[in-house]
């Protein structure tokens, strides 16, 4: 791990500029894992608007090891979301290269350093990734709700490698509403869970705004048809079953349905058209 008395976070970029800060919020944190400082050095230096930088590869490794020193649950559960939101929304994942975040260092870091920070940072992604289980039964031993576990189920499918899939449970972190674009005809559409009855409909305007005259119901999948172990969909089924997410185990067959786009008519499957590009 970098070290927190380094310079070279001065030369780490945040949303804001130099990561100094990051270091004295880290130990902080060591002390006290309190709401007030973690805030601030999740949403205003690690992860803004909905952007990661290259200090928060180096503050993940102290983050993780918070999480593996930490006897509160809690303290595990909210490092394990969160690092999950950062590791969901990392430009390059998986690839030969450095990350993407890096590129714009001025002056540019060696090569070496930034491969030892990476490192490390993978290091950490991997440990907490191995916390899935211990997450899934605690939060549904203490009752987590739907919405808790839908971040939970996020920071899975990002442990995972499902990144498109987490940034769907991200995206939809409520529930309430999704919308999709036709690729036919390429109108957007509004899709709802129907209020007294398990089931989903799409409608072509806002029914916030619009009402629900004219939507089209859909049909939902069948899960048998969802039938390869390795497929990301067959694992969030699973993990969404394991934690006992009950809004998103109710929704997945809609979510992975049909439906006829209420603007021109044609026939679509709904779960390609949600997943990012």
């Amino acid at each position: 791990m970098l070290d927190l008395s380094s310079p070279v976070w001065q030369q780490l970029h945040g949303p804001f500029g130099p990561a100094e800060a990051v270091p004295g919020l880290l130990q902080q944190l060591q002390k006290e894992y309190s709401t007030e400082v973690k805030d601030e050095l999740y949403w205003e230096h690690l992860f803004h608007q909905d952007t990661i930088y290259s200090c928060t590869f180096a503050a993940v490794p102290y983050l993780s090891q918070l999480a593996r020193q930490s006897d509160d649950p809690e303290v595990k559960l909210d490092i394990y979301v969160n690092c999950g939101i950062f590791l969901t929304n990392q430009l390059t994942v998986n690839s030969e290269n450095l990350p993407s975040e890096f590129v714009h260092q001025n002056p540019p870091l060696a090569e070496e350093l930034v491969q030892e920070i990476y490192t490390a940072y993978l290091t950490a992604i991997e440990y907490l990734g191995n916390l899935s289980e211990e997450i899934f039964r605690y939060a549904e031993s203490t009752q987590k709700d739907d919405q808790e576990k839908r971040y939970i189920l996020a920071a899975d499918a990002a442990y995972r490698g499902d990144r498109a899939v987490a940034g769907i449970l991200l995206t939809y972190s409520e529930g309430d509403e999704y919308m999709v674009g036709c690729p036919s005809c390429y109108e957007e559409m509004y899709i709802w869970p129907d209020e007294n009855s398990p089931g989903m409909t799409a409608y072509s305007d806002d029914p916030v705004f619009s009402g629900k005259e004219n939507g089209q119901a859909v049909t939902p999948s069948a899960l048998g048809s969802v039938s390869s172990e390795d497929s990301p969909l067959a694992r969030l089924w699973q993990a969404a079953d394991a934690v006992k997410n009950g809004q998103l185990m109710e929704q997945l067959p809609y979510l992975t349905g049909k439906v006829n786009c209420p603007a021109c008519g044609e026939a679509l499957d709904i779960w390609p058209e949600l997943l990012p590009l």
